[in-house]
């Protein structure tokens, strides 16, 4: 920017200036080329972008702890730093870390019992297939893929207008993740499944149109010009791990990635993108190409287009073979095949990254959908060099991939000292010493619900949580002064109770209107593509939990589960709990510990069950206004809002 100051010097400056800049719009409109920079050897000397090479696991000197390949390469870094694992979680501590990861939903009673009481050789393994062949597995997974979408049933913008047929998207991808269906396939179907098939496979297309959107701009080849270039940075940051985003407008400032690079991977889906009309929300991709304009766009603007391209990967990770088909066929359909060509080290990298991401809160690299050269490389790298290619090698399959991670010594650490035995003890105050930040895995990383699995778990807990599966999605009530904020017609109350307390993954997806529990607890807005979520700790949040609606609802409704067997009459007829009901003191111990085991998967420990029978007899209420402070108090713990 000139500086304000001095007028003369700008015009000056403009007057010196202006004839060269002139001069280079004119050549790019001619479609002249640009000086583009080479990619060069040192550039592909880059870790993300060397090919994957299968390591061995290497040898380790505690052998006894490793119960698969994962753990002697987490083992072994933790010996070069003179570090030991955590010991190993409790059996119920690693089926509630389980049953969450896997299905996002806390384990019952009676899961509890069953399987501290299953003492076979195999009950681990059969109890996470039991779990990863659940319809819920698909119901937890598919919100991760949905962030990466930028999945939302609206627009945004001003208007925010409904995409009624949205949700048909978000089935598909959970339907594929429940079927396994192999990850090849599954970003195929997402890329170019208009080209396979007309049915299910061209609502996976809706991945490329999901960004926001204005139907009613009056320039509507500027609006398709930014819904490509959306795409554009979608497809780098989610399945690259690239920030192509930056190359809009002028050659990357660090990453080797040019705008010419830009621009060649938008011209794959050029021909994709309908040609827009005014008020017209297309939400899949074309059957019929669209024309075809594929130019370099100087300084990303529409006005200025600069010489033609052909569509193609980005050169950093070229040469490619069969590169020219990518111009006698769909090009679409070639960079299917380019990302699942062997010799292509990104894509396999970067979905084994996220599912381990997903399992210990953080990724092995800094930034999941960064992988250039400013982001910090691996803690692992061979570790996610063996994920990525274990993973390439087992047919693409993510239920595999989650196996072989669940069931590591590794995840089944323990995240903090039980307070118990010395060793844990002083494993833990070395562990937190010398790893502070946890990057070699020393003990298992404690990590909070997301907004939508909290919702979920409160549910569950208070027996309300509806487990129909699929269909549209639901609109849940919301508080009176939120609704008074709102448009006529913006959010229109599901008149089904049982819609209200169906899973999260269901909840109407509005761009410009989060769900309150939803936004509070870090859900992203939809606006581009999310590899990792915020993790904020407010004031907020608290407050929607101690004095929210729904927190108090959940509380009242768990409050009368763990009565009603107490409160059944003779005959067997269930009575409605009072809330001054006065229990004995048998019926209150009953009761807390079946709260206990709903909530926190435990039975209370003798000083949490004296503590709550002495409050319980100094209290001036009854049993059930006493017992409802309990549930909330729970509700609102760590150890529920944690998982260990």
């Amino acid at each position: 920017m000139m500086p304000r100051s001095n007028p003369t010097v700008s015009l000056a400056r403009l007057i010196v200036v202006w004839p060269l800049f002139v001069a280079a719009t004119l050549n790019a409109a001619d479609g002249q080329s640009y000086d583009e920079p080479k990619v060069t050897d040192e550039d592909r000397d880059h870790w993300s972008f060397q090919p994957i090479v299968r390591v061995c696991p290497p040898a380790v000197k505690q052998g006894s702890w490793p119960e698969n390949s994962i753990d002697r390469f987490v083992l072994d870094s933790l010996e070069q730093v003179s570090l030991s694992p955590a010991p190993q979680a409790d059996r119920a501590t690693w089926l509630r870390r389980l049953k969450f990861d896997l299905q996002g939903l806390p384990p019952t009673r009676e899961e509890i019992i069953s399987f501290q009481a299953d003492t076979a050789v195999d009950a681990d393994a059969r109890l996470v297939d039991r779990l990863l062949a659940s319809p819920a597995y698909g119901e937890r997974w598919a919100q991760h893929w949905l962030d990466l979408a930028r999945f939302a049933e609206s627009d945004g913008f001003e208007h925010d207008l409904v995409r009624g047929e949205a949700w048909r998207y978000r089935q598909w991808v959970v339907d594929a993740l429940n079927d396994d269906m192999p990850y090849h396939r599954f970003i195929e179907s997402q890329i170019a499944g208009d080209l396979i098939d007309s049915g299910a496979d061209a609502i996976a297309t809706v991945f490329c149109m999901s960004g926001p959107d204005m139907p009613d701009i009056n320039e509507q080849d500027l609006r398709r010009h930014d819904r490509l270039n959306e795409l554009t940075s979608t497809i780098g940051a989610s399945l690259l791990g690239l920030q192509l985003h930056c190359c809009q407008c002028h050659d990357h400032k660090y990453d080797p990635i040019s705008i010419g690079d830009f621009y060649r991977v938008r011209t794959i889906f050029e021909g994709a993108i309908p040609e827009l009309k005014r008020g017209e929300m297309p939400i899949t991709l074309a059957r019929q190409p669209a024309p075809l304009s594929p130019r370099i766009y100087h300084r990303g603007e529409i006005g200025h287009p600069g010489q033609f391209v052909k569509p193609r990967p980005p050169r950093i990770v070229r040469p490619v073979p069969d590169e020219e088909t990518f111009d006698s066929g769909d090009p679409r359909q070639a960079f299917v095949r380019w990302l699942f060509h062997q010799d292509n080290p990104l894509t396999a990298r970067v979905i084994a990254n996220r599912v381990w991401q997903h399992h210990f809160g953080d990724s092995l690299c800094e930034n999941p959908n960064d992988f250039g050269i400013v982001a910090a490389g691996p803690s692992h790298p061979e570790l996610l060099d063996w994920l990525a290619t274990e993973f390439r090698d087992q047919d693409w399959s993510l239920k595999r991939l989650h196996r072989v991670i669940v069931l590591s010594a590794a995840y089944r650490q323990a995240s903090y000292c039980d307070g118990e035995s010395e060793i844990s003890a002083k494993h833990f105050a070395r562990s937190v010493a010398k790893d502070p930040d946890n990057d070699f895995l020393s003990r298992f990383p404690r990590r909070r619900l997301e907004g939508e699995t909290l919702r979920d778990a409160l549910l569950c807990v208070s027996g309300q949580l509806n487990t129909q599966y699929g269909g549209p999605s639901v609109m849940p009530p919301l508080p009176p002064e939120l609704l008074s904020t709102l448009l006529k017609d913006q959010w229109r109350t599901s008149n089904a109770r049982g819609d209200h307390v169906r899973r999260s993954i269901y909840v109407f997806a509005r761009r410009n209107l989060r769900y309150p529990m939803f936004e509070a607890f870090d859900r992203p807005d939809a606006g581009a593509t999310c590899g990792r979520r915020d993790r904020s700790t407010t004031a907020i949040q608290s407050l929607l939990m101690l004095n929210g609606d729904f927190t108090f609802e959940a509380a009242r409704q768990l409050r009368d589960v763990v009565l009603r067997p107490v409160l059944s009459s003779a005959s067997g007829e269930e009575v409605q709990p009072a809330a001054r009901v006065n229990l004995t003191a048998g019926q209150w111990h009953e009761s807390i510990d079946r709260l206990y085991f709903r909530v926190l998967g435990r039975a209370p420990t003798d000083f949490e069950m004296g503590t709550l029978a002495d409050w319980r007899d100094s209290s001036d209420r009854g049993s059930g206004d006493a017992l409802l402070l309990v549930c909330v108090a729970l509700l609102n713990s760590n150890e529920f809002l944690y998982i260990d």
